[in-house]
């Protein structure tokens, strides 16, 4: 796998983990909850300062006497009423309103915001009181920098930890799902390795690769009962078949061998299902051209289709190349070729187009709701079992589509009959 494709596969991944998704989730609200609780901070500290500073102008106001003259100092503005024009006019519009925040575009005494208010001083007088707000201002600037600053550092690592959580599980995720991957494959050896236990993950893992050795145990012990038996009966039904060939010439003879040539047959064809199905890697697999493929199963097979009364017909279209086992391909073709001439019309179809080869004919067909049964072994829809066939062939077929991570596809022939394909992964 490229480096290209294997970082594809882990942005997927990372994207899909719900670990980083909830991360960022919880972010989203911390980051909206601590906005909030900034901007309420800030707005409700301008309000409290405010009043503040109006209580200390109230105060200062009764300290002093004003009279038509200014008694401004350095940091405060004490006029009377009538003696505000010297001041830039904001100050006069807002005294107007009884006091308020004045703000200048251009310093006046080295401030740009004011806090004005109309007050009575020891005499009784209303005059104009202010005092710059920029170191206030400035105050609150800061605290807001510093809240924002805080938030957005602890916003970056609690997802910089998401992230790092998530790629974390998103690794045990991914050796888990190819773990499975694998063994809905065929490879019964395929464990994920993770052997300590630090989280449910883990726990996971290491029950997957529990089930996984016992279903091995049990398919290897399945596969080679059913390989030892077709093995051992092999030689009986040959010693018996040898016998019958002794026998005097006549229709028993003849059916009784030919049930026994049937017998060696089921035998033979349960015990290459078993060593597909034992098989692994892909020792033996080669590019293989399927048109090549095609003509040649064409010239082998089409005088054997003659012969039985029925014909071939080869189509290629934009005939693709696979990586595959030729023999098990071969052999896979000549099974649905044989059952296509069993259970077929005249007329069998074989067709090649890109990644896809199979056969097709212009029988009966399957209805659907079987196609599941037909690729099981021994399974016969003639319950009376009075049709050539063993119950093997479909399953053969399927055992070296799953050899190849191929998929086997059964459809409806239109307009009669059945389709049976294997459609190979593009190389």
């Amino acid at each position: 796998m490229s480096s290209g494709v294997s970082a594809a596969h882990w942005m997927r991944g990372l994207v899909r983990s719900s670990i980083l998704r909830l991360t960022l989730l919880l972010s989203v609200i911390f980051a909206l909850g601590m906005a909030v609780a900034i901007l309420l901070a800030t707005t409700f500290g301008r309000d409290a300062v405010l009043q503040r500073v109006d209580a200390a102008l109230v105060e200062l106001a009764r300290t002093v006497a004003a009279d038509e003259s200014p008694t401004d100092t350095p940091s405060v503005i004490i006029r009377p009423l009538s003696d505000l024009g010297t001041l830039p006019r904001p100050f006069a519009r807002v005294a107007a309103e009884g006091g308020g925040t004045v703000d200048l575009e251009d310093d006046y005494r080295r401030s740009e915001a004011w806090r004005v208010l109309v007050a009575r001083d020891a005499r009784g007088t209303e005059i104009l009181i202010a005092l710059p707000l920029d170191d206030s201002d400035d105050a609150l600037e800061l605290l807001g920098g510093i809240l924002w600053t805080t938030a957005g550092f602890v916003l970056i690592v609690t997802i910089a930890i998401g992230v790092a959580a998530g790629l974390l599980s998103q690794r045990r995720l991914i050796r888990i799902n190819d773990t499975l991957t694998r063994l809905a494959e065929g490879d019964l050896q395929a464990r994920t390795g993770i052997g300590r236990s630090r989280d449910d993950l883990d726990d996971l893992a290491r029950d997957i690769d529990n089930t996984a050795a016992a279903l091995e145990r049990l398919v290897t012990q399945t596969r080679t009962l059913s390989a030892s038996l077709a093995h051992d009966l092999r030689t009986p039904v040959a010693r018996l078949r040898a016998r019958l060939e002794k026998l005097p010439e006549g229709e028993e003879r003849a059916a009784a061998l030919a049930e026994a040539e049937r017998l060696s047959g089921i035998f033979d064809t349960i015990m290459r299902v078993a060593r597909i199905e034992a098989g692994h890697g892909t020792d033996g697999f080669e590019s293989v051209e399927l048109g090549d493929l095609l003509a040649e199963l064409e010239e082998t097979f089409g005088a054997v289709v003659e012969d039985g009364g029925k014909r071939l017909i080869a189509i290629s279209e934009r005939a693709g190349t696979v990586f595959a086992d030729r023999r098990m391909l071969v052999q896979a073709m000549a099974n649905l070729i044989q059952n296509a001439m069993v259970h077929g019309g005249p007329d069998l179809t074989l067709f090649v187009r890109e990644q896809e080869i199979g056969v097709a004919d212009n029988g009966e067909g399957v209805d659907p709701t079987h196609y599941a049964d037909i690729i099981k072994p021994m399974v016969r829809l003639d319950t009376a079992r009075e049709s050539d066939g063993t119950g093997l062939g479909l399953a053969l077929v399927r055992a070296v589509a799953d050899r190849h991570g191929a998929q086997l596809s059964l459809s409806d022939n239109h307009p009669r009959g059945l389709r049976v394909a294997l459609k190979f992964t593009k190389m």
